[in-house]
């Protein structure tokens, strides 16, 4: 990955979890796995925590909200167990682009709640697609169908912690791709952005890439060519100024 451009400013990643469930938002509780699905989802994070095995047989239960604070540092991870406080910190962050993971007896009660009062969270602002970063996370799959198979495009089930984190980090990645080239599109092209957005998504797609033990030769190609052309234009333009 390109490394040495002039980039003019730092970014911030404008997304965030949001988690409604019995038992994530309890700060006592579930240290480790909250780490890991936080720490893991920052790009700029270097050191992401890993889930260890007694996670995996936990069940989710939660208080909140709260967002995660490990050793002073502030993840974009805010936990609920009360729907209507959730549904409060999904009207104070519309601007962000949220990916919520929901149990699924909470989700039956609030997605439908969600997706009626903020309509834009979960639709590209400019395909007019849905975006399928709603997770329901559950010890049934075939128990939240019913109700799930009403929000398809918006939904995807899991049963299992390390698979909706792998998912979630791969889809966060190919947002931060499209973001990307929207900003690359802009005229005249945002490519200080673009630069960090590519950045990020570089990283999670190897972190995606080891958490399922799979090649994304093909995604990272792609972004070190983007980064390659915008690293240039940063160059070209800093030599301008100079």
């Amino acid at each position: 990955m390109p490394n040495d451009a002039t980039v003019p400013y730092e970014d911030t990643p404008n997304h965030m979890i949001i988690w409604l469930d019995l038992g994530i938002g309890d700060p006592t509780r579930y240290q480790q796995l909250k780490q890991a699905f936080s720490s893991t989802a920052d790009p700029k994070n270097e050191t992401p925590v890993k889930l260890v095995d007694k996670d995996y047989d936990e069940i989710l239960r939660v208080v909140g909200p709260w967002t995660v604070n490990f050793e002073g540092v502030r993840f974009l991870l805010a936990a609920f167990t009360n729907t209507e406080r959730c549904i409060e910190c999904f009207a104070q962050n519309q601007h962000k682009r949220i990916f919520f993971i929901t149990s699924g007896s909470m989700g039956e009660a609030v997605v439908p709640i969600i997706l009626d009062r903020f309509p834009r969270t979960f639709i590209d602002p400019v395909t007019d697609e849905p975006y399928t970063s709603i997770y329901v996370f559950c010890h049934s799959i075939e128990q939240q169908r019913d109700w799930a198979l009403n929000y398809r495009d918006y939904i995807q089930i899991f049963n299992f912690d390390a698979d909706l984190l792998a998912r979630m980090i791969r889809d966060i990645a190919d947002n931060f791709v499209t973001e990307s080239n929207r900003l690359l599109d802009e005229d005249p092209p945002n490519n200080s952005a673009a630069y960090h957005r590519l950045s990020w998504a570089h990283e999670l797609y190897q972190r995606y890439a080891k958490l399922e033990n799979v090649s994304m030769r093909k995604e990272l190609d792609e972004v070190n060519r983007l980064l390659e052309g915008v690293e240039e234009e940063l160059r070209s333009s800093s030599d301008q100024d100079d």
